[in-house]
């Protein structure tokens, strides 16, 4: 047998469901050698790892791409924002985030483009992280500015948990991180006001279990060949 109908056997006995023993049995009785049947398995890994290569490159792609348009949105409203009412200002955000996520879901759920849909969700994950700072801005909340994180994150979570995405989940790990590291700063400021002291200590608090729960959860759902790393 030659090297290529080797590699062919060992790849449609695999989609079969065929142990690995079975396949060395079935491929010796056919006269092939151990160093082919080898060399089958290994072309095959060697195939299932660049496909997963390059599906990491294009979520990479366009979660890029999402985080760009989120960014060049919200710059060409920043150029016009001081003529706009506050009413246009919210529906502005709301219609955008709601648009994004719309747009996701039909992407993914009707036309199975699936990435294409996750990346339209993270940007609407993004743009309800922005909105929550530019309505603290329009309407003059004054608040320590960590407590916007905090709200992002849980968002963000309950999205994730919602629709089952990671991305989302890496989105609030990052966000979170940034509430963590910033919050002490504000919280222990020179001037600080104690309703704001209570607000944040809170919100920290309820941060802080739902990562804490979120870990758990992820851990239950780890494939038991990783928890031994973790």
């Amino acid at each position: 047998m030659d090297n290529q109908a080797v590699t062919e056997l060992v790849k449609s006995s695999l989609a079969a469901g065929q142990p690995m023993e079975e396949i060395y049995r079935r491929l010796l009785a056919q006269s092939a050698t151990i160093d082919q049947i080898q060399a089958g398995f290994a072309t095959l890994t060697a195939e299932h790892e660049k496909a997963d290569t390059q599906k990491k490159t294009v979520r990479i792609i366009l979660s890029a791409g999402a985080i760009l348009i989120g960014a060049g949105v919200f710059s060409l409203v920043a150029s016009n924002w001081a003529d706009m009412t506050k009413d246009l200002k919210v529906s502005i955000i709301l219609l955008s985030m709601v648009a994004s996520y719309a747009a996701g879901w039909q992407m993914e759920e009707r036309y199975g483009f699936q990435k294409t849909g996750e990346a339209l969700t993270l940007l609407g994950a993004i743009i309800y992280g922005a909105g929550i700072f530019l309505v603290g801005q329009i309407f003059n909340i004054h608040r320590n500015w960590p407590d916007g994180f905090i709200l992002w994150m849980l968002g963000a979570l309950a999205l994730g948990f919602a629709l089952d995405l990671y991305p989302l989940f890496y989105l609030a790990v990052i966000v979170g991180f940034i509430a963590a590291a910033s919050q002490p700063w504000v919280l222990f400021g020179t001037v600080i006001y104690s309703s704001t002291i209570f607000t944040s200590s809170l919100l920290l608090a309820a941060a802080t279990a739902v990562v804490l729960f979120v870990s758990y959860f992820m851990r239950r759902r780890m494939p038991d060949n990783l928890k031994e790393y973790y």
